[in-house]
């Protein structure tokens, strides 16, 4: 008797959230200002708490706590955390995002990714890589700034949280992008994880709509998305109204502010440096 394949399907429940189409979220009413909800309660709740955890996203947290919180966040809820959730929130915010069907960044837009990555020039890379995210969904476009923002906070904390860019990068690298088995699938990941850490290092070039310089001047050229001078704005105070124009507005908004006050701690880390030296 012959071998039955046994297909995999994932049902979607009205109110499920984990293993969701971003686009399904939206349309059911589950985001706001072009974020999942679920995704920024759990974001909010690490930035405020555990930044400062020594192995942030690198050690799991309880797999049974995990699960609960889960369960709630499917069912519709939005359950509280409390102190000793960090770990597992921040191990619930890697499955979210590695559970997006397809990927955060799916096809064609990895490979084409991977190959601007790998073929362009230097000084033709970041037009390049800016040109791929550009085409990108704009709720995977929306949730990647998003993620990519948060991450350069946490990369801020890394005299304390030991996660730099390029940990993190390692982390979040087979998360974000779902590479495909091959011959050359470890290959591939590692592309795509130094991928991410340029995207953290980056992010004044690769996403100018969406972080606008707030700075004019000698500090014009300034590398903003620096580990020392990323400031420790909570995410909620930076929320502000939708704005009624632009297809990104919202983000955008949403941001602007955390780039007001980071050009003010570049100011601030350059007076302290003059003072030293």
């Amino acid at each position: 008797m012959g071998v039955i394949g046994v297909l995999s399907v994932c049902v979607e429940t009205p109110k499920a959230v984990f293993g969701v189409p971003l686009i399904s979220l939206r349309k059911r009413g589950q985001m706001r200002q072009g974020l999942p909800l679920v995704l920024t309660h759990i974001v909010e709740f690490v930035d405020k708490h555990g930044l400062s955890e020594t192995g942030l996203f690198r050690v799991g947290g309880s797999l049974k706590r995990c699960k609960e919180l889960r369960k709630s966040f499917d069912e519709g809820g939005f359950p509280e955390f409390d102190s000793r959730d960090v770990l597992t929130s921040a191990s619930l915010l890697k499955v979210f995002i590695r559970e997006l069907p397809g990927g955060l960044i799916p096809e064609p837009h990895r490979t084409q990714l991977l190959k601007v990555f790998r073929d362009s020039k230097k000084e033709e890379l970041n037009q390049a890589v800016r040109t791929v995210l550009n085409s990108l969904p704009e709720e995977h476009f929306n949730v990647l700034c998003y993620l990519m923002f948060f991450l350069s906070r946490v990369a801020a904390e890394s005299h304390l949280n030991l996660m730099t860019s390029e940990n993190l990068s390692i982390v979040f690298g087979p998360n974000i992008f779902h590479v495909p088995f091959s011959p050359t699938m470890v290959k591939e990941q590692e592309q795509c994880n130094t991928l991410i850490k340029h995207l953290q290092g980056n992010l004044i070039h690769l996403l100018p709509n969406m972080y606008p310089h707030a700075c004019t001047s000698n500090t014009a050229e300034r590398d903003w998305t620096n580990e020392e001078c990323v400031p420790q704005l909570p995410l909620t105070e930076i929320k502000l109204e939708l704005p009624k124009i632009g297809k990104r507005g919202r983000l955008r908004k949403r941001l602007r502010g955390f780039w007001r006050k980071l050009c003010s701690c570049t100011y601030s880390n350059d007076i302290e440096r003059s003072i030293q030296e």
